[in-house]
């Protein structure tokens, strides 16, 4: 099982209220890191105390962990999350909020699996994939 982990500096609870709200998640487990002092922080940003130490959160029925972390991740660089829904209809509501604030990197488009396969780079630095289950018609020949 492999568990997608996503990095944050300091916005970590902006972004699991963004895909909460995409996504129609359940509330999710948040730890925050309190009077916790990250190994090797000489320096911890100022509100560490308030920031995510620790987050779950069932998306499209895959659980995902995220985090702050006093050294800025890099964004998104070194993942990418694919989100499938049943229909067209449902993936283009999920691709569009994704695209607030965000890049479109693969326009929306009809394959041969799908009616609809879009990516785009989040206002998070997060890479998505966003796949319709519904399968295109076929044309009878």
């Amino acid at each position: 099982m492999i568990t997608p982990y996503l990095t944050f500096n300091g916005n970590c609870k902006d972004a699991l209220n963004f895909y909460r709200a995409i996504f129609h998640c359940d509330e999710p487990k948040v730890l925050p890191y309190g009077d916790y002092m990250p190994e090797g922080s000489k320096t911890p940003p100022e509100l560490l105390r308030t920031w995510v130490m620790h987050a779950e959160m069932v998306i499209c029925g895959t659980n995902v962990w995220f985090a702050d972390e006093a050294t800025p991740p890099k964004n998104g660089d070194n993942i990418k999350l694919t989100a499938t829904a049943p229909t067209g209809k449902e993936a283009t509501a999920i691709f569009d909020a994704l695209c607030e604030g965000g890049e479109v990197t693969l326009p929306p488009t009809e394959t041969f699996y799908s009616v609809f396969h879009a990516a785009v780079t989040d206002k998070f630095g997060v890479n998505w994939n966003v796949v319709a289950e519904e399968a295109p018609k076929q044309v009878e020949g």
